[in-house]
């Protein structure tokens, strides 16, 4: 570049930094976060402050364009009286803005009619249809976005109860400057009374139709729900074997009242193959591969192999699952596995298992899984070697509210395990084994930006003795699941070789503070508490380990992850170090 043209530039562009003004802009009178927040985001004062105007009349003429748009805002929230001044004024340098708004009364809402004919005001007297039901509330705030928003609501919960093909004639929000309130009122046109008429299904290629239709939630002839509609979309995308569902009816009803229904679905690859390496301090490093057909006999049934080996843990497994079994919601698990364990000083394991099981959702709430498990046990290198053939009767319930799987911030999560066992060599032993897990997220503040998240588990092996019971089906605490900091899986009654035996009752319990300190970065100090005894019901008067620690979460698009740093307060000489350190996806619990 010349020196000439750098003068140019230069004489082109030094003007606008050296001549603009500087300015700060400052709100006073409104007391309401919300539409002061609202006001901020469309306010060209704020949004353009790091390109300010020349000359102090170019900012004046700015702040002056902002009024509109504001008092829009103001009468969007109930303000219909404001009033709002403008001042400008010099002080080192910066020109401060100040916006004085007055914002009066805010005006309420006093009534809602809603009308089926304008012309005559005839109520609505279909759907009962409520102001609760609108999310509305007499002598509340006057507030388009709600008035707006029960519109939308009003639509879809007439297209809930047979008339999808309703629509507003006319809305009118009365304001009453005297009296600071306003009615709402909407004029409808309901349509004709509908239901579910003939199903049309298109876009099935490898996918036989008995499969979608079990996944269908109305019946021909019943009466419209679109709430129905959306539950069959959702129940379809959730089986992973479509990337689109589209579900539409027509506008034209036949002489029976019904609309007909056109569901439009693209199919997903079926069939995949998966690999990948790990690391972990406890598993050192690991390879994994699988295959998976989602659709095998072209019934949305699921054929799937997985094999993982790793420096603790060899792992093989083959999957069958039938969605639907019987009834909807309700699968059928077929699961052979073969696994071979070693956790150093506590026991090396060859384990040979099949399970066959139904899983029931009742709900979004509430699942729960029982079967018919036979599994070989091969224990060596422990406080307690032996051979063992298991016949067992799992089952498993949960009921949760969390919101989250993977970073749950409110509700509750139960789950109960009960497994009864018989062994049928050598000993000849019966024993159950039962674990409750219950989880508690508790939001401080709207935002949540902190959640108190707590864990309590109790668990229990009873009618054998430890001796007579598996080492691996025995407690043995020292994970990133319970008492962090601990060496893995040694917590426990130990032998005049300081060998773990395990347990046959815990009580563990865990308490996180969850600190988001910002959009991406959370912090996360812990207290983890357990016991582990060889009585059969869990004990309080035996000795409690404990441990400390802090941890930070990065909140990636698909989930936090975790780096957990565990101190054991009752280090025992010689099996624990000073520290651990934990790495996952997902919180704790």
């Amino acid at each position: 570049m010349t020196f000439l043209k750098k003068i140019i530039l230069l004489l082109f562009f030094v003007p606008i930094y050296v001549f603009s003004l500087n300015y700060d802009v400052k709100f006073v009178g409104l007391k309401d976060v919300e539409t002061l927040n609202a006001i901020k985001r469309v306010s060209n004062l704020v949004i353009l402050q790091k390109r300010a105007p020349k000359t102090i009349n170019a900012l004046r003429f700015r702040a002056n364009s902002d009024k509109e748009q504001m008092l829009k805002i103001l009468e969007f929230f109930g303000f219909y009286d404001a009033k709002i001044n403008l001042d400008l004024e010099e002080k080192n340098d910066i020109i401060q803005v100040t916006i004085f708004i007055s914002p009066g009364p805010r005006y309420t809402l006093k009534e809602v009619n809603i009308f089926s004919d304008c012309s005559e005001k005839k109520e609505l007297d279909v759907c009962d249809i409520s102001l609760k039901s609108l999310d509305l509330k007499i002598n509340s705030p006057l507030i388009t976005q709600d008035i707006l928003n029960a519109q939308d609501k009003l639509i879809f919960l007439l297209s809930g109860c047979g008339y999808p093909l309703a629509t507003v004639e006319k809305r009118e929000v009365k304001i009453d400057l005297s009296h600071k309130n306003a009615i709402a009122e909407w004029c409808l046109d309901t349509g004709p009374f509908c239901k579910f008429g003939a199903l049309k299904i298109n876009g099935l290629t490898n996918i036989d139709r008995s499969f979608v239709d079990k996944k269908i939630r109305w019946n021909l002839g019943d009466t419209y729900d679109v709430t129905k509609v959306m539950e069959t979309q959702q129940n379809l995308l959730k089986t992973n074997l479509f990337t689109s569902v589209a579900i539409v009816h027509s506008d034209d009803i036949n002489e029976m009242s019904e609309l007909g229904i056109n569901l439009k679905v693209v199919e997903a690859l079926h069939k995949y193959i998966t690999a990948g390496i790990s690391y972990a301090t406890i598993d050192g490093f690991g390879v994994s591969f699988g295959w998976a057909n989602r659709n095998f006999r072209s019934l949305g049934e699921m054929l799937a192999i997985d094999a993982n080996v790793a420096q603790r843990l060899l792992l093989g497994v083959a999957t069958y699952k039938k969605p639907d079994f019987l009834k909807v919601d309700q699968d059928y698990v077929l699961r052979l596995e073969g696994t071979r364990e070693k956790i150093p000083s506590v026991y090396l394991d060859f384990n040979y298992s099949m399970i066959s099981r139904i899983d029931t959702r009742f709900s979004k709430k509430i699942e729960t899984s029982i079967g018919f498990k036979m599994e070989y046990d091969e224990i060596t290198q422990s406080a307690n070697n032996g051979n063992f053939f298991l016949l067992s009767l799992p089952f498993y319930l949960k009921n949760s509210t969390a919101n989250n799987l993977l970073n749950p911030t409110k509700g509750y999560t139960f789950i109960y395990r009960a497994v009864p066992y018989k062994n049928v060599i050598n000993s000849a032993k019966y024993f159950f084994k039962q674990k409750l897990t219950y989880n508690l997220y508790i939001p401080i503040g709207s935002n949540r930006t902190l959640v108190l998240a707590s864990r309590l588990q109790l668990g229990s092996v009873m009618g054998a003795n430890v001796f007579d019971v598996p080492m691996s089906k025995l407690f043995l605490g020292g994970s990133d699941d319970d008492l962090r900091g601990y060496k893995y899986r040694t917590v426990s009654p130990l032998n005049s070789e300081n060998e773990p035996i395990g347990g046959r009752s815990t009580i563990y319990y865990t308490f996180e503070p969850r600190f988001r300190m910002t959009q991406k970065i959370g912090f996360v100090p812990f207290l983890d508490l357990g016991v582990i005894s060889l009585k059969e019901y869990p004990q309080v008067n035996q000795k409690w380990f404990k441990s400390v620690g802090a941890g930070l979460r990065y909140f990636s698009f698909f989930g936090p992850i975790r780096i957990d740093v565990g101190v054991p307060l009752d280090r025992r000489k010689g099996i624990d170090s000073r520290y651990k350190i934990y790495v996952n996806i997902g919180q704790t619990f």
